[in-house]
């Protein structure tokens, strides 16, 4: 009973308020994943889990940080940053909890229902912030600002999206809950201002239909041409019912950026970003410099007086980040941490999970890449934390193998369509 208590309370605060409350919505997972990893560590429950072999890369990976930031300066002030990928570790707890707990796989709809749910309670408080407290730029009420609340209602509805591959869900709420979840996610973010995050709304769109779509689809014209233009003609809708103006001032951006010309206080602050992050590396190029030096690194630069005005910086980028960071040694990490679910894949394609296992080991690498171009998203505790928590969720609920409750889409669509000619 108190496990499947604690599993409502994490599957709750982790995809049902984390738009409106922020990071503080990603304690509560954190704090049952370390519950779970010292219960099953200390009752050797852990034997009964078989760890995926990128799980095993994420554990190594989040203790090399540990180590490469102490190679840097064997301080607590430097060493303290390599929690920052502590989740990785967290989701082994994840991960147990759900290959050794009863719950079916039928739970995993109730997961990704509860995602949309939050969704729906975002749009809503991002209507409410906007439009009855007047403010411009919506954000949650503790623990971070609008661009995380943006990025965070991004995953929050490619999470969803998953529903799409789902069988028992009927095809009627299968579209109903993708073109919620899509809705819900764009009026966030448009309410947000966050122009980063607009750059991910092809993903958003594409990738779901993409791996939901019969495997016939893959080799039709047009097929193609049909999800094509379906995305254009949403991206156009955004466009001309924009009411905050922020496309606009997104086109306006990139022009600048592209020409280097006329770029507003924004966006030329991003750009400098850019050329101290990239002269650091030049510099410090194998281990970096640590994660507690940004500072420090922008004196004698154009962003020094920038930097100096709080207590916190960062380059807004995560590969600028770890390229300041940790050199040519934290980019792999990084890039590990984001691609080793894809380059060590160990799921055969007859498992009845194959399609969600591989959709999410493809979509998530590149969705995070692009979020995390304008900001910091790996690092970040609630984006890191769903990140390496999500993945424990799905490959522990789909190893349980308790029937084909999810199963490949080509096989569902000739099911539900007939055979083909």
């Amino acid at each position: 009973m108190f496990h499947n208590s604690l599993s409502v309370i994490f599957i709750f605060s982790m995809f049902g308020l984390p738009i409106v409350f922020g990071s503080l919505a990603g304690v509560v997972p954190l704090i049952c994943g370390l519950i779970w990893l010292v219960f099953y560590l200390t009752t050797c429950q852990w034997r009964k889990v078989n760890l995926p072999t990128f799980q095993k890369i994420w554990l190594l990976v989040a203790i090399c940080f540990f180590v490469q930031f102490a190679a840097v300066d064997f301080s607590w002030n430097s060493v303290q940053y390599g929690f920052n990928t502590m989740a990785y570790i967290l989701a082994i707890g994840v991960l147990s909890n759900f290959v050794v707990s009863r719950e079916s796989t039928n739970f995993y709809i109730v997961i990704a229902f509860v995602a949309l749910t939050g969704l729906l309670i975002g749009s809503g408080w991002a209507i409410y912030e906007h439009h009855f407290l007047g403010k411009y730029r919506i954000a949650p009420i503790a623990g971070g600002g609008p661009n995380l609340i943006a990025r965070i209602a991004v995953i929050l509805a490619i999470f969803s999206s998953t529903m799409l591959l789902l069988k028992k869900i009927s095809l009627r709420f299968r579209i109903i809950s993708y073109a919620l979840g899509c809705g819900a996610s764009i009026l966030i973010v448009l309410y947000s201002g966050s122009r980063g995050a607009i750059l991910s709304f092809p993903i958003l769109l594409l990738a779901p239909l993409l791996f939901a779509l019969p495997k016939k689809w893959a080799f039709s014209f047009s097929g193609w041409l049909a999800v094509f233009t379906f995305v254009i003609l949403v991206l156009t809708c955004v466009a001309l019912f924009d009411q905050t103006g922020f496309i606009d001032s997104l086109n306006v951006r990139l022009i600048s950026v592209i020409s280097g010309e006329n770029m507003d206080a924004s966006t030329l602050i991003r750009y400098q970003m850019w050329q101290v992050a990239f002269q650091s590396f030049l510099e410090h190029p194998i281990i970096g410099t640590g994660w507690h030096s940004f500072i420090a690194v922008t004196e004698g630069t154009m962003l020094e007086s920038f930097a100096a005005k709080g207590q916190y910086f960062n380059f807004h980028s995560d590969i600028a980040n770890f390229a300041v960071a940790g050199g040519i040694v934290g980019l792999t990490l990084y890039f590990l941490l984001l691609f080793a679910p894809l380059l060590l894949w160990d799921t055969p394609k007859d498992h009845p999970y194959f399609r969600v296992r591989f959709y999410w080991a493809v979509t998530m690498p590149i969705l995070y890449l692009v979020l995390g171009l304008t900001d910091m998203v790996m690092g970040f505790d609630y984006p890191t934390m769903f990140y390496a928590f999500s993945f424990a969720i799905i490959w522990g609920l789909t190893e349980q193998k308790k029937g084909l409750d999810i199963e490949d889409v080509a096989q569902v669509s000739a099911d539900e369509t007939g055979p083909s000619k």
